[in-house]
């Protein structure tokens, strides 16, 4: 029997894929449902008739709220809940059912919580709260082309509002402009229909826009709609019209508007995005004062200040974001008795400890700051986890960084503790216990009992995560440290059954220099079509190749007849190269030119195969291949650029003294690029010989004025040498006291330009690497 209670109403185009879904999540409560199709050509009409909908018929007139209103006449219902065919139903169906009944006559709109999926992660998660339900047959109506809005009141013959609307992505408005409380109703849904996949095909964005432009035509300057651009364009992946867009709706946005808050999270973000940090940290100075409850601003705050060397500053932000979440009274951050939370969290108190002490710093004073009434009750828009398990991560990210260790992995495991399945906590709790000197065994046992810890909990939402998925995080994490043995040998024991891809434990084994093991996994578990290299992405491709040149055996034909046209000769002569039973020349009786393009080819698929080797630390085989490029075309190191290149790959996977040595030998032959003196000065930098580092630094300047990291190193570096020549006056003058508030000075802007990014960042992998032994690249002069 059909439920009078509550009808669903939807509009619908070709949504077969996703329609059934929907629907069959709410099929336990047998409502009433009205679905009215804009024209699609696949079975949607077909599919929502199965389900027993209504299915009304519509035209495509560019405008949403149109069409939404075609159904609602109809409702035979107390109340109308008004879907997309890409939402579905994951908590508190039944609880709604027993909730309505009980709601005031006063009350005739209700919100409920939706989570919009923007990736396939934990975390990757946008909460928002809009009014959704309402009361049938009491006037209400939609209006807009697009984000349309629930409105009550007159209407023209049009279906069309009466008179201009301040339109708001998460309220309503009446008619008098006065809006009623809206109380969460407890129904939650999720919806995907904007996953990057989804994204990527373009259609949904451009669609938007064309109607957003529609409606900017009809009232210009509107400022919901400007943000709803600025949006549009961020999906479309242009931020620099995103920030044109945001900017224009900021300005005219009244502080009242219920986006208001949305907008600023988003136009900073895009702020940051592009660099433009001092805006970013104005903007957010004064509004995260105003939304004081906003997460997410202090969260994009504290990476605003992150960027700009604050780093104790942005400490605080960050954990004032988890001081956003409901109930929580910071106990686990502000117990100074626990010997983990004494680091940099003490440093960020000790820098202030009164609200709105930022601003005050910049200059402006509390009257500056105008802040919502507290009665004001907010519903913010917000990325899952700001307020916990992304904050902690945060914090255990700069305490890590400056070398409060323990700190550190108490954070990770604070995070971890709000979700156990955030990824970017678990390698980051593996990273530290390794910068802390934990040997490879000691962290997988730690990391194990992190897991079956949690997992003896009662956690509804890890209802569906598996004993073996938790291993996998695990795994994920020791890889992604560099402890690739432990990883393998966890899957060879009770996690055997563990998810893991095929190319992945390839590459793991690669890089813990099991070949032959490797050779075998690909013989036994590969099909022929993966063997041969058929579909393959561009780096299992590669992963393929090395494994068998570095078991010396050569790929097969079918392998190289697979691969895209203009690279299979290259693959061809770099096979034959690397068969140490072949002799390879590079002239030929072929045509000249096609040995050019055979030689250009191996070239640019040698570089691809010497940063995979690297990654992997198959450090002899990169040499192998270097040295053999150079002996069959000795012209593809002209002044030195292949070297250079090289050198740079080597640096960044850690192995410093290997790349060192080869730009030293490049210095002694000709010139160094500016990246290239960058890398040479900051190696130089980190043994502590900071006037040495400052000279290369300079040179890098004087080749690349705009290298933003060289200049960075080089003002440290001045620094360094001011700050010694203040400590060499006070061994004369102790006492003097202005020498002594010039060192305090000097001291924290030290801190300050060391805390802005500019140095190659090295986590537990590339650590590992400039321990390890490093193959020489210097390649000998070959002439005569």
């Amino acid at each position: 029997m059909q439920n009078r209670l509550l009808g669903i109403h939807m509009i619908v185009q070709n949504e077969e894929h996703h329609l059934a879904r929907c629907l069959d999540s709410f099929k336990p409560m047998g409502s009433e449902c009205f679905i009215t199709d804009t024209g699609s050509t696949d079975r949607t009409p077909e599919i929502a008739r199965h389900y027993g909908a209504t299915v009304l018929h519509a035209r495509w007139e560019d405008d949403f709220a149109h069409a939404r209103n075609i159904s609602l006449p109809l409702a035979s219902t107390e109340w109308i809940l008004c879907l997309d065919a890409d939402e579905y139903v994951i908590q508190g169906l039944e609880e709604l059912l027993d909730y309505l009944p009980k709601v005031h006559k006063s009350v005739s709109r209700l919100r409920i919580t939706i989570e919009n999926r923007i990736g396939e992660g934990a975390g990757e998660r946008v909460i928002f709260q809009p009014v959704r339900l309402f009361r049938a047959n009491q006037g209400y109506r939609y209006a807009g082309r697009i984000h349309e809005q629930l409105v009550r009141g007159g209407a023209k013959d049009d279906g069309k509002q009466e008179g201009a609307l301040e339109i708001s992505d998460s309220s309503t408005r009446e008619e008098d402009g006065i809006a009623e409380h809206e109380p969460l109703a407890p129904l939650r849904l999720v919806h995907d229909g904007y996953l990057p996949s989804t994204i990527a095909q373009g259609h949904k964005p451009l669609r938007n826009l064309k109607l957003l432009q529609q409606e900017l035509a009809d009232r210009p300057g509107q400022p919901f709609h400007l943000y709803n651009v600025g949006v549009t364009y961020c999906q479309l992946g242009d931020i620099e019209q995103a920030a044109g867009a945001f900017t224009e709706s900021f300005l005219h946005t009244p502080l009242h508007a219920p986006y208001r808050s949305t907008l600023v999270r988003d136009y900073a973000k895009v702020l940051l995005a592009m660099g433009r940090y001092d805006e970013a940290h104005g903007l957010l100075a004064v509004e995260r004062q105003r939304y004081a409850g906003y997460a997410d601003l202090h969260l994009i705050y504290g990476e605003i200040l992150e960027q700009q060397g604050l780093e104790e500053r942005a400490y605080k932000s960050y954990a004032r974001a988890t001081d956003c979440r409901e109930g929580f009274n910071g106990a686990d951050l502000k117990d100074n008795n626990k010997a983990e939370i004494r680091g940099i969290h003490q440093q960020a108190i000790e820098q202030t400890d009164k609200p709105g002490s930022d601003e005050l710093r910049e200059g402006k004073s509390s009257d500056d700051v105008h802040r919502e009434p507290a009665r004001l009750e907010r519903h913010y828009v917000t990325d899952i986890g700001s307020d916990s398990y992304k904050a902690y991560t945060a914090m255990g990210r700069l305490a890590q960084k400056r070398g409060f260790l323990q700190e550190s992995a108490h954070l990770y495991s604070l995070a971890l503790g709000s979700e156990i399945t955030y990824a970017p906590a678990w390698t980051g709790l593996a990273d530290v216990l390794q910068q802390s000197g934990e040997t490879d065994e000691s962290i997988t046992e730690t990391l194990c009992a992190r897991w079956k810890e949690h997992s003896k909990k009662e956690d509804p939402d890890l209802s569906g995560v598996t004993y073996d998925d938790g291993q996998a995080y695990v795994v994920y994490a020791l890889a992604s440290s560099g402890a690739y043995g432990q990883a393998l040998d966890l899957l060879h024991g009770d996690a055997r059954n563990t998810h893991i891809k095929h190319e992945e434990y390839l590459y793991w084994m690669l890089c813990d220099n099991r070949v032959s093991d490797a050779l075998q996994f690909v013989q036994k578990q590969w099909s022929d079509e993966q063997r041969a290299g058929v579909n393959l992405q561009p780096e299992q491709r590669l992963d393929l190749a090395l494994t068998f040149w570095a078991n010396e055996l050569s790929v097969s034909e079918s392998f190289m007849a697979a691969a895209e046209p203009q690279e299979r000769e290259g693959w061809r002569l770099l096979n034959g190269l690397l068969d140490t039973g072949k002799r390879v020349h590079a002239e030929d009786d072929r045509d000249g030119e096609i040995v050019h393009q055979t030689l250009q080819a191996a070239t640019e698929l040698s570089k691809n195969i010497l940063i995979r080797a690297v990654q992997m630390g198959q450090l002899a085989f990169a040499r192998n291949l270097y040295e053999k490029m150079a002996v069959i075309n000795p012209e593809h190191d002209g002044n030195g650029v292949h070297s250079r290149w090289l050198a740079a790959v080597l640096y960044r996977q850690g192995y410093t003294m290997a790349a060192a040595e080869l730009l030293i030998q490049c210095m002694s032959q000709g010139d160094l690029d500016a990246a290239s003196l960058f890398y040479l000065g900051e190696a130089v930098y980190a043994k502590g010989h900071y006037d040495q580092a400052l000279i290369l630094f300079q040179q890098a300047l004087e080749k690349d004025s705009e290298q933003r990291q060289a200049r960075a190193g080089a003002a440290v570096c001045y620094m360094r040498q001011a700050l010694g020549v203040i400590r060499h006056e006070q061994t004369r003058s102790p006492a003097d006291k202005v020498l002594m508030a010039q060192q305090t000075v000097l001291e924290t802007q030290l801190r300050t330009a060391e805390g802005i990014p500019w140095r190659t960042v090295f986590h537990a992998k590339e650590r590992r690497n400039q321990l390890a032994d490093q193959t020489h690249f210097i390649m000998h002069d070959r002439e005569g």
